[in-house]
């Protein structure tokens, strides 16, 4: 797995724990998610007792994901956000302390909107790292819950006569490449249209949930089996879902 659903429960235990202890769970919580490892450090009764708490609900949440569904009966009762690989490789550089304060920073960030403040220059250099994709996560987290689904989003009308409402919330290309750094080369010559052209905010959500999607790792193949698949450019998907929010009102 690249990634997977963290929620709230996870960051309350953590953030009621000393740094140590929450460095310790969340690397086993990581190591479980990502390695397919069970915990194999020395914990104590009270880290024990956490783990023993949430190893079911990670261990289901896991197999749900896996299969490629949506773990909708957590996501309804917790509030979540998108735990990727990338924050996981910055702990691994961490001892197990700094990992603690590192990972309740994310927490705090993710859940509270509360910037850090580190003293370490090296966990700040991390976490800026880290950032760019958690900024992409609240964003499109955002651009999501305006309405509740993908098709029932606020849309603002442009006082231009004859212009298509836009949506609240929509990620750039710029958005996309820092919210999977991992995708490499460039849109040169024609390909730069796809730039402007493609619904990015669609492409990260086809992007999630389409295998042959994820398994592109250069940019300019990802936009051209998007469009070959989808066809989705950004004038034409939100003329579509104009067109389906007036059939509802």
């Amino acid at each position: 797995m690249e990634q997977f659903t963290f929620y709230e429960l996870y960051a309350d235990i953590l953030q009621g724990t000393d740094d140590v202890s929450a460095g310790k769970l969340a690397s086993c919580i990581c190591a479980y998610e990502f390695e397919d490892r069970e915990p194999d450090g020395e914990m104590t009764d009270k880290e024990r007792f956490y783990w023993s708490n949430i190893a079911d609900i990670l261990k289901e949440v896991k197999e749900t994901e896996r299969a490629g569904k949506k773990p909708k009966k957590y996501d309804l009762q917790s509030r979540h956000f998108t735990f990727y690989e990338t924050y996981y490789n910055a702990m691994k550089l961490l001892n197990v302390r700094k990992r603690g304060i590192f990972v309740k920073a994310i927490c705090a960030y993710m859940f509270e909107d509360k910037p850090p403040a580190f003293e370490d220059k090296t966990i700040q250099g991390y976490f800026n790292l880290c950032k760019r994709k958690m900024d992409v996560s609240k964003k499109r987290k955002v651009s999501g819950s305006t309405g509740g689904t993908r098709e029932k989003r606020i849309y603002a009308a442009s006082p231009i006569e004859d212009a298509t409402p836009t949506p609240q919330e929509m990620l750039t290309y710029e958005d996309f490449r820092a919210a999977y750094p991992d995708i490499q080369g460039n849109l040169f010559g024609t390909g730069q249209a796809y730039e402007s052209a493609l619904d990015w905010s669609d492409v990260a959500l086809k992007f999630e949930t389409d295998e042959g999607l994820r398994k592109e790792r250069n940019i300019y193949y990802l936009a051209r089996k998007y469009e070959q698949k989808y066809g989705q450019t950004r004038q034409a998907n939100r003329v579509a879902k104009w067109d389906d929010l007036k059939d509802n009102l």
